[in-house]
C-alpha cells in the first residue's frame, strides 16, 4: 500500500504537491517524486524538491513583505487602478494590513508548505537504504537547514507560530511561543553544523557549515530587537559565527556586480537559489514585477511586464551618485527601443522616463485614504540583476539569500552593539566602500557608529529582503521613505510582527492571532 502525502505542517492537514526541479547540483529533473527515496536518484530528487522551495521566497512573497513593508521599496497603485489589488499595497506602506492582506497569506502559506515539504522529504531519508549512515547524516542535515530556515522566515515575520518538526505528528499544531521558538532555532542550527557540507563552490546552492553560521550570526544579530533572551552577550555570539564563515574561504567579489549577473556564480553565496530562464514554476519573475509594460523592448528581450514595483523615493536620495552601487541598483531616466532607438511612451503617451520622486494624481484617491493613484513611469525601478535579451517568463540570475558582505555588514555593527569596538567595524565598512567608490579613498569613513552601518545595510541590501527586519532593529521602522505620499504610517509595537493568515486559522483553529489583531472568529 503507497503511503499517502499528507503535509499536515503548518498548513493543517493541506495536500502538498512536492515539485522536484532541481537546482545547479547536477541532478536529473523529475516530474514527480519517488515514493520512498531508495536509489540515488529518488534522494537527489528529495534534495532537489528541497531546495526548490526557496524558490518561493524571492522575487514574490518576502520581498513584498520585507522591502514594501520596511523603506525600501513601494508597490503604488498606478493610473487606472493598476496594483491596487485591494489596496493590499497600500496597507504595506501605511502599515494598515490585516490577517486578509493577500500577500501576507500567500507568504504564510509558502513557509508553512515549504516547513511541511522539508519535514516530509526527512521522514523519507530517514527509512531511505541506498545510503551509509554518514551519508544520510549528511543530507537529512541539508533538508533541516533549509527547514530550520523557513523556520527562522516566519520567526522574523510572525514571531509566535506553529514549530512543526515532524511529519510522523499528525496532530493540528498549536501556537509556539517566539521565545521557544527562538531557542529551538539556535539549539538546532548549531548541533546540524559537524554534519553539513562545507561552504566552498563544489557545495553552491546547497545549505553548509556556512549557511548554518549565517543563520545563527542572523538569529543572535536580531535578539535584542526581537526581545529574545540569550545565554551571553548575543553579540558576540553572533561576531563568533561571522567570523568562522571568514575562516571557510569565502571570497570578497572584488567587482560588486558578480554577485548579481546573468552568468556569474559568486563567490560571495552563502545560500543561493539557482534560478533558471527554463523554471516554469515560482520562477523568477522580477522584471515582470518591476519594469513597465514597454520596457522589455529597451532590453531586447520578449518578457511582458506588469509595471508594479519600485523604489520609496528617500531611499534613493541616500545614494552618492558616484556610488557604483545607485545606477547598479536602480533604473532611472528615459528607455529607449533597443532596436530602432525611439524613445518609449507609457499608454497615456508620456514619455517613459523613470523618476525617482512622484507623488499621487489629484482626484485619485481610494478608500478614504491619502493613497491614491500615481503615473505609469513613477519611481525607480530595480536594476540590480541585470535582465537578459533571451527573456521570457523567467530570469537565471541566481539570488543569493544569504551573501559574504552581509558578513561583513553583520560583524560591523555587532562588534559596536556589544563593546562600541568600531577600529574593526570602520576597516569592515570601509572596505565595502572601497569596492562601491573604485577603490576611492574620499569616500572612507575614519570612524563608523551604528548610523554608518545602518546606511550602508541600505546601500548594498536593496532589493535584497532585509529593509523591514533592519529599519525594526536599528528603531526607525515606523518611518518610510515616501514622504511626499503624505501617508502616514500606524505605529504600535505590534506592527513588528505580521498578523497571522486568517486562511491559515479557518484551517486551523489551534492558531492564534497575534496580539494588537483583531482575533479570529
Amino acid at each position: 500500500m503507497k503511503k499517502k502525502r499528507y503535509i499536515y505542517g503548518l498548513m493543517g492537514g493541506a495536500l502538498l504537491a512536492l515539485s522536484s526541479a532541481c537546482t545547479d547540483l547536477n541532478e536529473p529533473v523529475f516530474d514527480a517524486i519517488p515514493e520512498f527515496g531508495n536509489t540515488l536518484k529518488e534522494v537527489n530528487a528529495l534534495r532537489g524538491s528541497t531546495y526548490n522551495t526557496l524558490k518561493t521566497y524571492w522575487s514574490a512573497n518576502f520581498m513584498y513583505l520585507q522591502e514594501c513593508g520596511g523603506s525600501m521599496a513601494v508597490t503604488p497603485t498606478r493610473v487606472g487602478g493598476d496594483w491596487y489589488d485591494g489596496g493590499q499595497y497600500r496597507e504595506f506602506y501605511m502599515h494598515s494590513w490585516t490577517s486578509q492582506t493577500a500577500t501576507i497569506k500567500s507568504a504564510w502559506d509558502a513557509a508553512a508548505s515549504a516547513i511541511g515539504t522539508c519535514n516530509y522529504n526527512i521522514q523519507l531519508l530517514e527509512e531511505s537504504t541506498v545510503l551509509n549512515d554518514t551519508e544520510k547524516a549528511s543530507y537529512i542535515a541539508t533538508i533541516q537547514g533549509v527547514r530550520d530556515f523557513w523556520i527562522y522566515v516566519m520567526l522574523d515575520n510572525w514571531g509566535n507560530i506553529p514549530l512543526v518538526t515532524s511529519y510522523a505528528d499528525r496532530k493540528l499544531p498549536s501556537i509556539t511561543p517566539r521565545q521557544d521558538v527562538f531557542n529551538f532555532l539556535i539549539k538546532d542550527v548549531t548541533s546540524l553544523i559537524p554534519a553539513l557540507p562545507d561552504g566552498n563552490q563544489n557545495n553552491y546552492g546547497q545549505f553548509t557549515k556556512g549557511s548554518a553560521q549565517f543563520l545563527l550570526a542572523k538569529l543572535y544579530l536580531n535578539a535584542e530587537a526581537w526581545g529574545m533572551k540569550v545565554e551571553g552577550n548575543a553579540y558576540l555570539k553572533c561576531i563568533e559565527a561571522c567570523d568562522a564563515i571568514m575562516g571557510m574561504g569565502y571570497t570578497f567579489e572584488p567587482n560588486w556586480a558578480t554577485n548579481f549577473g546573468i552568468t556569474d556564480r559568486s563567490r560571495e553565496g552563502i545560500l543561493t537559489i539557482t534560478f533558471a530562464e527554463s523554471d516554469t514554476k515560482n520562477a523568477n519573475e522580477l522584471m515582470k514585477r518591476t519594469l513597465h509594460y514597454q520596457d522589455n523592448y529597451s532590453d531586447g528581450a520578449g518578457y511582458s511586464a506588469w509595471n508594479g514595483i519600485c523604489a520609496q523615493p528617500d531611499y534613493v536620495k541616500l545614494f552618492d551618485k558616484n556610488d557604483l552601487r545607485y545606477q547598479g541598483t536602480f533604473r532611472i531616466g528615459k528607455r529607449y527601443n533597443k532596436e530602432t532607438g525611439e524613445l518609449l511612451m507609457t499608454q497615456q503617451n508620456d514619455p517613459l522616463d523613470y523618476t525617482v520622486d512622484f507623488h499621487m494624481i489629484a482626484g485619485t484617491l481610494r478608500d478614504n485614504t491619502p493613497w491614491g493613484d500615481v503615473v505609469q513611469e513613477a519611481g525607480a525601478r530595480c536594476q540590480k540583476w541585470p535582465y537578459s535579451t533571451t527573456l521570457i517568463d523567467a530570469q537565471g540570475n541566481h539570488f543569493h539569500i544569504f551573501r559574504y558582505t552581509d558578513v561583513y555588514l553583520m560583524k560591523a555593527e555587532a562588534l559596536i552593539r556589544s563593546y562600541g569596538d568600531n577600529v574593526e567595524a570602520t576597516r569592515l565598512i570601509n572596505e565595502i566602500r572601497q569596492r562601491a567608490f573604485h577603490n576611492d579613498n574620499n569616500h572612507i569613513y575614519q570612524s563608523v557608529g551604528l548610523e554608518e552601518v545602518r546606511l550602508e545595510r541600505k546601500f548594498e541590501m536593496a532589493w535584497e529582503a532585509y529593509s523591514r527586519q533592519d529599519d525594526i532593529r536599528f528603531g526607525v521602522y515606523e518611518q518610510g521613505a515616501w514622504q511626499a505620499s503624505e501617508c502616514p504610517r500606524q505605529k504600535g509595537k505590534y506592527l513588528e510582527l505580521y498578523p497571522i493568515s486568517q486562511d491559515a486559522w479557518q484551517t486551523n483553529q489551534k492558531l492564534e492571532q497575534n496580539p494588537g489583531y483583531a482575533p479570529f472568529h
